[in-house]
């Protein structure tokens, strides 16, 4: 009985002493290489390379694991396009890289990407569904956002530290 309340003093002090300012920053993101297009009945699906920028000054590994996200024009309700990611990306301790992440892009509306042009969107008229899943050690939570600026998704890493949904395994 001892030991087991050491080690609930001992965590709960963990706890105490977590500074969220040590969660992985996004420095920024690029889209990367484009590959596989192919045209179907449900629109134009394409494999894509985003470039991460992170910064990770702490000592957890993070791992994400699953990425979903519908995109939207923010004044919308069609959706625009789908993305998944495929495998996962693994954030090292005390490191600052740059993780490729391999997506499956899936533009629901084509013709709405031809009218403007590739240089004519703005991704900062866009918000996204997010569902995230991230592993932190032994922690493995998952983020579940709606309607997110893309301005703003580079605050999720810190949002897997301090959401209430955890699920040990």
């Amino acid at each position: 009985m001892k030991r087991f309340l050491a080690l609930l003093c001992a965590a709960l002090l963990l706890a105490a002493c977590h500074n969220e300012s040590r969660d992985p920053v996004i420095k920024g993101y690029r889209l990367g290489q484009v590959s596989g297009l192919s045209l179907g009945a449900d629109g134009v699906t394409a494999d894509v390379a985003l470039d991460l920028e992170v910064e990770n000054p702490s000592a957890a590994r993070y791992t994400l694991e699953a990425l979903q996200a519908t995109l939207y024009r923010e004044n919308e309700t069609a959706r625009f396009a789908d993305v998944v990611m495929e495998g996962t990306a693994t954030i090292e301790p005390h490191s600052e890289a740059t993780l490729a992440i391999p997506l499956t892009l899936r533009l629901l509306r084509p013709l709405a990407l031809l009218a403007t042009g590739l240089d004519g969107i703005d991704l900062s008229q866009f918000c996204a569904d997010v569902d995230l899943t991230v592993r932190k050690g032994a922690l493995k939570k998952r983020i579940q956002k709606e309607r997110v600026p893309l301005s703003q998704l580079e605050t999720l890493l810190g949002a897997a530290s301090n959401t209430k949904q955890n699920e040990s395994k």
